[in-house]
């Protein structure tokens, strides 16, 4: 694709209005063989015109109803045109030069050019279209149409076949001040210049194009780069041919270089600006390309709502998210469009979100709005409060933030702003405040940041349920609560220190019977590692636990060892007190018999076993090979 220097928005326009006289040497008839690359024959001066060696995409006659034949045989229509007035300054004809925006299709470009023509022939005049396209200077298409009008109505009492005077609804469509009576001068130029830009816009969009054209000047569009010096086709074809710029093209090139360069950049900062939102309001990137760019994203989400009066007080829209779009207005006010529940929730300073969040109401992209006041806040021990954060500070609030898991941000002048489901929390830095109701989830948010940011410590203001809800998550994870009212620790109602005591107590046991189990699951081991033959094993059995020893080695026999090995933790576990019974029943059977110190251990003889193992091994090892 070719690299435009246009706007990544607009389309290129051009309509330029002209006058064919015969004191400048113009022909009609030589200017339709041109446009339509033909051969004509020119009664008037004798001469041939043949440019039929010419490109031309199309070529046709758009003549009123019921008008004779010779209206739609261009060489016969030009040289009656001719006729019509012989004097040497007369004029012979209107032509319109008008560009076809690249994105509208080339099936279409005909019915653009029939479109825009058509008051000019339901005012009675004779239009002769020529379709062209050239390259361009970027190395793309270049289509555009030439127009010539007749200016005089068909009249076939006349020998020419056309009126003696001038069409008068034709001229009051092209001419105004002066002697041509009311308006400025100019003015119905400029009408027409305007339709014809909204002929374009239609069929852009019906093309599904976002770009749009603009009859205005560059000045009067508020772009305050420069306009390019004019160029006729005349000196773009011969710096074509010869291959090389004069002073004007150079000039042009040059120019168009630089605004490509510029719109690459303008992508740039786009991407970044859509991908990161705090960059919409920071320095590098052109004030009223920032705000042009936020009006976009606005208008591409909810495109039937009225931002008129708005557009200028949006400072961030933040559209990453395609379920919610998130605006700060340039007052400190929110506005989260929920698109899948049809909810509005605006939070912050009253004014003017609330107007536009009406308005998206309006348009019926939502149901509702809720408002979300500030409920509840909390600080840093002895902070002071204040309105506005340093950019570099809000940087690093949302890096921990982030840090902390926390993903939904935003950053603002006034703040961090943190989204946890219906609540939204403002970071200051050295204060927390709730806007909307105070979940148990956003609680425990604003106590990690005192944990990591404040030392462990905070005082809290609000109500009553709200400081007991701080201080029991507080009180589990070692955090000093202060009051804000008294400036002495907060003393909790009473339900709320027993829940506390009680939710201690609990967790104690669990610890401690998070112990046990750790602890049984090392005996559960040891003791199948034994009863499978490994001698250390059964070694550390005997040293630490008598009752499971003799379990092992006195009242299972080989089989039923083998078969303890490949039982299941869970169910060792679980019978590990009846083990011990068991075990504790085979030494008093042992002591009865009186003959305890005959007995082998265990231990004893898995060690033996494995030591005569090793000398079976090595004289295999020594035998001689067999014969």
């Amino acid at each position: 694709m070719a690299l435009t220097s246009l706007p990544s928005d607009a389309a290129l326009y051009h309509a330029q209005a002209k006058i064919f006289k015969r004191s400048e040497g113009r022909s009609a008839v030589a200017a339709a063989a041109y446009r339509s690359a033909s051969l004509l024959h020119d009664e008037r001066t004798g001469q041939d015109f043949d440019y039929r060696a010419k490109h031309k995409v199309a070529a046709f006659i758009i003549a009123p109803e019921n008008s004779p034949a010779w209206a739609h045989d261009r060489q016969e229509l030009w040289n009656r045109s001719e006729a019509a007035d012989r004097r040497k300054d007369a004029q012979i004809a209107r032509e319109w030069e008008i560009s076809i925006p690249r994105d509208i299709p080339r099936d279409q470009w005909e019915s653009f050019a029939r479109e825009v023509a058509a008051p000019f022939v339901a005012a009675g005049a004779i239009v002769d279209v020529a379709i062209h396209c050239p390259r361009a200077a970027d190395g793309g298409e270049q289509p555009h149409i030439h127009m010539m009008v007749t200016l005089r109505a068909i009249d076939e009492s006349t020998p020419s076949g056309f009126s003696k005077k001038k069409n008068a609804a034709l001229e009051s469509m092209h001419a105004s001040g002066g002697r041509y009576g009311g308006g400025e001068r100019g003015g119905r130029l400029k009408e027409q210049r305007e339709r014809i830009a909204a002929v374009m816009n239609r069929y852009l969009e019906a093309a599904g194009s976002e770009r749009r054209a603009s009859h205005l000047s560059r000045v009067a569009r508020g772009l305050d780069d420069d306009p390019e010096p004019t160029m006729g086709e005349q000196r773009k074809h011969a710096a074509a041919k010869r291959g090389s710029h004069d002073a004007v093209t150079s000039v042009v090139s040059r120019m168009r270089q630089t605004r490509i360069l510029e719109n690459e950049l303008a992508k740039t900062e786009e991407a970044i600006m859509a991908t990161n939102p705090k960059f919409q309001n920071l320095n590098g990137i052109a004030p009223r390309r920032k705000q042009d760019f936020k009006t976009k994203l606005f208008q591409e989400r909810f495109p039937d709502a009225d931002l008129s009066g708005f557009a200028d007080q949006l400072h961030q829209v933040d559209t990453r998210n395609p379920r919610t779009t998130k605006i700060r207005m340039k007052d400190g006010g929110w506005i989260d469009v929920d698109a899948a529940g049809r909810t509005i929730k605006v939070y912050g300073p009253t004014g003017t979100a609330d107007e536009l969040a009406q308005r998206v109401v309006e348009a019926d992209y939502a149901d509702y709005i809720d408002r979300l006041e500030i409920t509840q806040r909390l600080q840093k021990q002895g902070a002071t409060p204040r309105k506005t954060v340093p950019a570099a500070e809000v940087e690093t609030i949302a890096d921990r933030w982030r840090s902390r898991g926390y993903t939904n941000i935003s950053e603002a002048p006034d703040g961090v702003w943190v989204t946890i489901g219906n609540t939204r929390i403002q970071d200051l830095g050295d204060e927390l405040r709730i806007h909307g109701k105070p979940t148990e989830a956003a609680t425990r948010a604003m106590v990690e940041k005192a944990i990591d940011e404040w030392s462990s410590e905070l005082e809290v203001f609000g109500t009553q349920e709200f400081k007991d809800a701080v201080w029991l998550d507080s009180a589990r994870r070692g955090v000093t609560v202060y009051d804000k009212l008294t400036g002495e620790l907060y003393q909790p109602s009473p339900d709320v220190r027993a829940k506390f005591e009680a939710d201690r107590k609990r967790v104690a046991k669990e610890s401690d019977d998070m112990d046990d189990l750790q602890a049984n699951k090392k005996v559960s081991a040891l003791l199948k590692s034994a009863a499978a033959g490994d001698a250390e094993a059964a070694t550390r059995l005997e040293n630490n636990d008598d009752k499971l020893y003799a379990f092992v080695s006195l009242h299972l026999d080989e089989d039923q060892r083998k078969s303890l090995a490949h039982e299941p933790d869970e169910k060792v576990i679980a019978a590990l007190a009846h083990f011990r019974k068991r075990g504790a029943k085979a030494l008093e059977d042992e002591e009865k018999k009186g003959e305890d110190k005959k007995v082998v251990s265990l231990s004893q003889r898995l060690a033996a076993k494995a030591e005569r193992e090793k000398e079976l091994e090595a004289g295999r090892g020594n035998a001689p090979a067999p014969q």
